[in-house]
């Protein structure tokens, strides 16, 4: 009978402990690759429709080459950044999504995953973890190089050049990462930001559309999956220009083919899994192998003992 036990004891732990392992929610990171861009020849070319997630610190967009040059350079150098913070908002998004459901099951929250979604609740100003995840629902990449290549003018504007600006998001006076324009407004300095690389850039610009509420339609057609060139006509509110700039953006998509580059993605080997379920189930199956090597050895010593 005690043997009995002692095995059923063992595989009771095995199963347990396997069940906990197999309950662990992977979760990925990618290998960012940073490159100081100093010179064009340092670009990673976009031929292909996996990508590597490289981001430069600053864009080179060359004025002497031809216009399709020049934007195919824009494109080699920006396409990268969109897919990264795409990926890195989906991610988040997923990760809200399984706290969500771990909130239906009557699972309490550990407490970094309460800090980690009421912060982001916070950043997108929210008001449920429903809404969270509408606001924070990224879109059609070839919107998003359609909108950088019209602010920017394909990377070419100042901003751009200086400050990694894609969007021409405005900064108040008092902002240290700001660049003042040459321009003015009823007589007022205007400022831009000023950000480390063009992801950086990227995100603020998903942030904006997700907290702003001029985009509260926007994101109502972009959570329905609506087609991207009926998207675009709930942008109107972005520019001063209303429908005007809304048809430039269709234009600019239509004659550049942009909506290709809405299959691409980052390259698998680049994403790497940052959970610890190979290491712990390794740790578990080497336990079990010297809890069967102890059992074995208590076994054999016990038919040993004289009864």
């Amino acid at each position: 009978m005690r043997k009995t036990e002692i095995t059923f004891l063992l595989i009771a732990s095995f199963l347990i402990g396997y069940s906990w392992l197999d309950g662990i929610v992977y979760t990925t990171k990618l290998d960012i690759q940073y490159i100081h861009l100093d010179s064009i020849t340092k670009v990673i070319l976009v031929n292909d429709s996996t990508i590597t997630p490289v981001l430069y610190d600053s864009l080179i967009i060359q004025n002497y080459v031809s216009p399709d040059e020049r934007k195919q350079q824009f494109i080699n150098q920006v396409l990268p950044a969109i897919l990264i913070v795409k990926y890195q908002i989906e991610n988040k998004s997923k990760k809200v999504d399984r706290i969500m459901h771990k909130i239906e099951d009557g699972i309490p929250l550990k407490p970094r995953e309460g800090i980690f979604v009421d912060s982001l609740m916070v950043r997108y100003r929210a008001k449920s973890y429903e809404n969270l995840l509408i606001r924070m629902k990224p879109h059609a990449t070839s919107l998003v190089l359609a909108q950088a290549a019209v602010e920017s003018g394909w990377g070419s504007s100042r901003f751009a050049m200086e400050g990694n600006n894609l969007f021409g998001v405005w900064a108040s006076s008092t902002d240290p990462n700001s660049i003042k324009s040459k321009y003015k407004r009823n007589e007022n300095s205007i400022h831009v930001k000023k950000y480390l690389n063009v992801a950086e850039s990227i995100d603020h610009y998903f942030l904006t559309l997700g907290r702003n509420n001029a985009y509260l339609n926007f994101r109502a057609e972009r959570y329905a999956e609506t087609n991207v060139f009926q998207l675009l006509e709930s942008l109107d509110r972005y520019s001063e220009r209303g429908d005007a700039y809304t048809q430039q953006l269709r234009k600019i998509i239509e004659w550049n083919n942009l909506q290709d580059f809405d299959r691409y993605s980052i390259s698998s080997d680049y994403i790497l899994d940052v959970t610890y379920l190979d290491y712990y189930r390794q740790q578990a199956i080497d336990k079990i192998k010297m809890y069967l090597k102890r059992l074995k050895s208590f076994l054999t010593t016990e038919q040993n003992v004289p009864s």
